[in-house]
């Protein structure tokens, strides 16, 4: 169609060739010419034609069995990297169960820990508190003897008199003539 609207003398050739009926001689020369024509293709090109299938159809099927070698590794780098990463997923679950366990055992150590040095904090307390309490008592016990001395002593120095200090003299000096005779 778009050779009739480029060149309109082919459609014209046609109708004039449609008005002519052509003989048997010219279209038995066509076709001579035609077979000549193959012939000489067949001839001529068909060996290297051969070839270039033949070459085309070996490269062919050498590149489909190398992209078939090449999907073949990678199928088993697939394989591979498959079981690399469930191996991977069972180390790292491993390695988390052992260091939930771990860090259960150094919790409980700390725990341990904890729980002796409070009790131990509680003991010293306690012996703390004790001796902190004896020595208050002794302390107030010292207050108190200084204490009833001085008081006793104000006491004797206001209310004793010579007739006390004589009887004491004398109830000394029998307790000491007592003793030297045993």
């Amino acid at each position: 169609m778009g050779a009739v609207l480029a060149a309109p003398s082919f459609a014209f050739a046609a109708e004039e060739a449609a008005e002519n009926s052509g003989s048997w001689l010219g279209t038995m020369f066509f076709a001579i010419n035609f077979l000549l024509f193959a012939g000489i293709i067949y001839y001529f090109a068909g060996p290297m034609a051969r070839t270039f299938f033949r070459d085309r159809a070996t490269g062919i099927r050498s590149q489909l069995d190398r992209l078939t070698s090449a999907l073949q590794e990678a199928q088993d780098l697939a394989n591979r990297a498959a079981a690399r990463m469930a191996k991977l997923d069972e180390e790292a679950a491993q390695l988390k169960s052992e260091m939930e366990n771990e860090t259960a055992f150094i919790a409980n150590r700390i725990r341990e820990g904890a729980r002796m040095t409070a009790e131990r904090i509680r003991r010293d307390t306690e012996l703390t508190s004790a001796a902190i309490t004896d020595a208050a008592q002794r302390r107030v016990r010292e207050r108190l003897a200084a204490t009833a001395a001085n008081l006793a002593r104000e006491l004797i120095a206001k209310s004793f008199e010579a007739s006390d200090q004589a009887r004491l003299i004398d109830s000394f000096m029998d307790k000491i003539r007592h003793e030297a005779v045993q």
